[in-house]
């Protein structure tokens, strides 16, 4: 998620829900102000589109049903399980922060927890499987990314958990016939939010039984603490990073050297061959060191990231 900077230079948002303008829980509406949107901001992702339009995620591609996407039977066991066919995929996960999205060839599994889990060799994760509330095939394209083609999944408020984007089209081509067979029932442009289940997974739980917190680190300026974190291993001592991100029903463990760090005024951004990552500081509120010396940042709701130091010391 880049910074966002209307193209007209002003903000000038059409109205909110509940306002003179409209309902936007109607889906022509949610797509006529989401285009607006598109159309007036450099560079929009959809997260922050929903934000800005007050309405939930997975509402922006229910609209678009019938005009790119496609609901699926919110089963991500099955509609992930071929996978390990598309070759490089992007796996996008989001949480407060931003999202983190490791790039590579991926397998899949399931786990006795009630998770699923994709492995690479560049990453590792799992999904709280019974989170998944709705999913969607989303063919689309903008001037910023081109075509895009994804499997996208939301828990039932409408949140995302993870998006897969696959980016070779003969693959894609082939795994439609996968999805076909997959399609739900119900074709509806509206998303109904309510409020999530509990899952058999706990993400955070997981994260800290993994690396326990061992000490507060007394409270400064978050991004001079994640430029600490990662600043590079001099070139004599090797090693690499495990940076872990954690939401509400999933967490990623990407591992592998940096180059690309870019820290300005709001937001970190990671840009190497197998990650790209865009996370604010702002929902960072709490920092400790952990048992086994990594940094732990947490939100309201505990733990969102962790950046380890691996190897080569």
């Amino acid at each position: 998620m880049a910074l966002i900077e209307p193209k007209n230079g002003t903000r000038d948002l059409p109205p909110r829900p509940g306002t003179a303008g409209g309902d936007r829980r109607d889906p022509d509406d949610v797509l006529a102000a989401w285009q607006h949107l598109l159309q007036t901001h450099h560079h929009l992702h959809a997260p922050e589109a929903a934000r800005l339009l007050g309405v939930p995620e997975a509402a922006l591609v229910a609209a678009r049903i019938g005009s790119g996407a496609v609901r699926l039977m919110p089963d991500i066991a099955a509609a992930l399980r071929p996978v390990s066919a598309w070759g490089r995929v992007l796996c996008a996960f989001s949480n407060p922060c931003g999202v983190h999205m490791p790039l590579g060839a991926v397998s899949v599994a399931a786990r006795g927890d009630g998770a699923l889990r994709l492995s690479g060799p560049h990453m590792r994760a799992e999904i709280d499987a019974g989170a998944v509330a709705d999913a969607y095939l989303f063919v689309d394209r903008d001037e910023s990314h081109g075509n895009t083609r994804s499997v996208q999944f939301y828990d039932a408020a409408g949140a995302a958990i993870l998006k897969v984007f696959i980016f070779h089209k003969t693959r894609f081509d082939a795994a439609e016939g996968h999805f076909a067979g997959l399609a739900a029932s119900d074709q509806s442009r509206t998303h109904r939010a309510a409020l999530p289940a509990a899952g058999r997974y706990d993400a955070r739980a997981v994260s800290l039984a993994e690396d326990p917190v061992a000490a507060p680190i007394e409270a400064m300026d978050m991004k001079s603490l994640l430029a600490d974190a990662l600043s590079a291993y001099p070139a004599e001592t090797g090693g690499g990073f495990g940076i872990e991100t954690v939401g509400d029903h999933a967490r990623a463990v990407w591992r592998g050297r940096l180059s690309g760090v870019r820290l300005d005024e709001r937001m970190l951004h990671l840009h190497e061959t197998d990650l790209r990552s865009h996370l604010r500081y702002g929902p960072l509120l709490h920092a400790a060191r952990t048992q086994a010396g990594a940094l732990a940042l947490d939100g309201k709701d505990g733990r969102l990231l962790r950046i380890a130091r691996e190897g080569g010391r």
